[in-house]
């Protein structure tokens, strides 16, 4: 009987009585000799197969070693033998097998060894139909265990408070906004003065969650910052850098340095005790200012307000501002805890959530549970492998 992948009551129960049938004619046809079955002859057979395979194939073979196995084979044929394990009919068509083995004739032996095909075949056409019985057996016993686990894992799955359609156009608007305030953000960097967006990228970095490296320990942007608050004319072309151009610096020479900026040792000195800020900023420049739709709602309210008040200070480049309005009017009338919460649960549960949002999962796990009890059904009205396999049933 083959399994299908999804075993069904009517299936089984239909090509389970023809196969039960098929083995008891089977088992007549071989009852009363003992080692057929249970494999007990082709285990023999296999073993004085492999000895006769060996020593033809290897003609300067040693006597000794040979006569070894033989007797080792015939000893354990006798053990077999006495415990009734193998009929005696077989033992004595395998020891006359050995016998010419003994006297190196090989073609003897392995004629008397060809008489027991028929017969072992019949003890094979038991197993394999055993074999199939028992995996169609436990194929349905499979399909319950599935069955009653998606029950029970289905049952557990809540309502989503949100349709899937809301929990997609959430997660749109989060990517939207990330994209627009990412976009604001390196124009700003790449647009904007340096003696304005230094002082507006420190007071950022300073606990407010926006996502602007801080000033890690050791380094000291005061500094630049006395150096961009320089009005001296001079210093006008250094204030107008942009934060890039002012990453550029490091690579001029000290001659270029005093002539297009003036003093070079203040401006190495000054970029040098910020450097370590300064390469934060661009590392991170494509991190900094993004939330995830799956943060923490409490950190989201604290975080989000902040983000969009400094994406309003870096200009008008963008919506990313207005993105982030909404958003923030979202977190605080509760529409974004529900659209997290429905997102989770579609992410996790994929369309068993979506099912369960339509009001069909009900449905689906009533079908499941009449399916399995169906199949336990079936189960119980045909006896358990092993006893079709022990001949007790």
């Amino acid at each position: 009987m083959a399994s299908p992948e999804t075993p069904t009551a009517e299936t089984f129960e239909s090509e389970a009585p023809e196969l039960l049938d098929a083995i008891a004619r089977a088992r007549k046809r071989v009852e009363g000799t003992a080692g057929l079955v249970d494999g007990t002859l082709d285990r023999f057979r296999e073993r004085i197969d492999r000895l006769l395979r060996e020593s033809e194939v290897d003609n300067w073979r040693q006597v000794r070693i040979f006569n070894r196995d033989v007797d080792a084979l015939a000893a354990d044929l006798g053990k077999a033998a006495k415990e009734k394990r193998l009929s005696p009919r077989l033992v004595a068509a395998l020891d006359g097998s050995l016998r010419k083995a003994r006297k190196r004739d090989f073609y003897g032996a392995r004629k008397a060894w060809r008489r027991l095909d028929r017969i072992a075949d019949m003890g094979a056409e038991v197993r394999r139909l055993q074999t199939e019985y028992r995996e169609g057996y436990r194929a349905v016993e499979a399909r319950i265990r599935q069955l009653r686990a998606q029950i029970e894992r289905m049952s557990k799955i809540p309502k989503p408070p949100a349709s899937p359609e809301d929990a997609r156009t959430f997660n749109d608007l989060v990517d939207a906004f990330n994209a627009a305030a990412t976009a604001a953000y390196l124009d700003f960097l790449s647009r904007s003065r340096a003696d304005q967006a230094i002082p507006l990228l420190l007071e950022a970095s300073q606990g407010t969650g926006i996502g602007v490296p801080a000033p890690p320990p050791g380094c000291d942007p005061e500094p630049l910052l006395r150096l961009l608050n320089n009005a001296s004319p001079q210093g006008e072309v250094f204030r107008t850098r942009s934060f890039y151009g002012l990453l550029e610096l490091p690579g001029y020479s000290d001659a270029k340095l005093t002539h297009v900026f003036g003093d070079a040792r203040l401006i190495r000195g000054s970029l040098d005790a910020a450097w370590a800020w300064l390469k934060a900023i661009r590392d991170d420049e494509r991190r900094s200012l993004q939330i995830q739709w799956s943060e923490d709602v409490t950190m989201l309210k604290r975080r989000t307000p902040s983000i969009v008040g400094f994406v309003e200070r870096l200009g008008k480049l963008n919506d990313a501002a207005e993105r982030g309005r909404e958003l923030v009017a979202a977190l605080l009338d509760g529409r974004f805890d529900a659209w997290q919460s429905a997102a989770r649960l579609y992410a996790t549960h994929g369309d068993a959530a979506v099912r369960k949002w339509r009001g069909i999962l009900e449905k689906d796990i009533e079908a499941m549970g009449e399916e399995a009890t169906k199949l336990a059904a079936v189960l119980k009205r045909f006896p358990d492998p092993g006893k079709v396999e022990s001949g007790s049933a």
